[in-house]
């Protein structure tokens, strides 16, 4: 007669563990890391690091995390290439990778182009929405191509705040971050080229 009891007991227990299963693994929102600032750069070397944690504060191992830049029409990717730890989806315009062992996941991303709509670009984990974001890159037009217009583009929003050019996240565009688009000047998708002749003659060209 006592296994029935017994019996219960491991029911009962498996029951009040229940909950606390389903919640490990769950990305949570309030525990993640998401950057304020998404920046990217055609030679990829600005890095948009994020952290998935769960409910109980666990990192979350092999969590696929999506940037979705359907809502930015000025994003513009590198073509991807087998290097790139990333995956691009043309059709949904979306980025995706996975995190590792510490739920961290990288994000290099080879692009250019602006995104400044407030949560215009969305970032989820397994399927969570963890922030909306804005996106700045050092070719704030889109072409690329880091050169003298687009030192022209982010020039003009000196003293504005603009997150499309406050690089360095403090709620306005100085000179440091016009710095930022200097340190990058001629970088394109396949690294450093020579910058093109021509630029500043079409920055003139612009803003005359």
């Amino acid at each position: 007669m006592r296994p029935v009891p017994l019996l219960r007991s491991l029911l009962l227990c498996a029951m009040l563990t229940l909950p606390a299963v389903a919640a490990s693994g769950v990305p949570s929102p309030s525990n993640s890391t998401v950057p304020f600032c998404l920046l990217g750069c055609p030679a990829g070397d600005m890095v948009i690091t994020i952290v998935v944690r769960d409910l109980a504060n666990n990192p979350v191992t092999n969590s696929t995390v999506v940037l979705d830049f359907s809502a930015c029409p000025a994003f513009t990717l590198c073509p991807v290439e087998p290097t790139d730890p990333y995956i691009y989806d043309a059709p949904s315009r979306t980025v995706r990778a996975f995190t590792d062992a510490s739920g961290t996941v990288r994000f290099p991303l080879r692009a250019g182009g602006v995104c400044g709509t407030a949560n215009g670009v969305r970032v989820f984990a397994d399927g969570v929405f963890l922030a909306g974001r804005t996106f700045a890159s050092p070719d704030q037009n889109g072409d690329l191509f880091v050169n003298a217009v687009d030192q022209g583009i982010a020039s003009a929003k000196l003293g504005f705040a603009d997150p499309t050019a406050d690089f360095d996240c403090d709620g306005g565009v100085t000179a440091a971050d016009l710095g930022v688009v200097a340190a990058h000047l001629s970088h394109g998708c396949s690294g450093p080229t020579p910058t093109r002749a021509k630029s500043w003659g079409s920055v003139k060209i612009i803003y005359r």
